[in-house]
């Protein structure tokens, strides 16, 4: 289970860097369903920033997870120990999201 945890990790971290790179606009769902008329409105290298950024924060989310969960599986922690920083980090990523959208409608659009 941890493999399949840090190779998603790999996957995030593959996609942030290549939305950080300000590529890769098509990946992020909101901006790529939006009209032609619509997309100018926006900075694409901004959007992909913030999608990047959130594309790394989970990356290294997933990567802390992994580590309990291999704690875990040695023995060293029980899952009930677990549970506390789970919740600490997904209140990170949703309040990632939450800056990432933020930051996209107020820095990315008006152009």
């Amino acid at each position: 289970m941890v493999t399949e945890i840090i190779l998603l990790a790999l996957l995030f971290l593959a996609a942030g860097i290549f939305l950080l790179c300000g590529k890769g606009a098509w990946l992020v769902a909101g901006y790529n369903t939006l009209s032609q008329a619509e997309k100018k409105k926006y900075d694409k290298k901004k959007v992909c920033r913030a999608a990047g950024a959130v594309c790394i924060i989970c990356c290294i989310l997933l990567c802390a997870i992994g580590y309990m969960g291999y704690k875990v599986d040695s023995g060293a922690m029980s899952e009930t120990d677990m549970l506390i920083p789970a919740f600490v980090l997904l209140a990170v990523l949703v309040a990632a999201v939450i800056a990432a959208g933020v930051y996209i409608s107020k820095k990315a659009k008006g152009r």
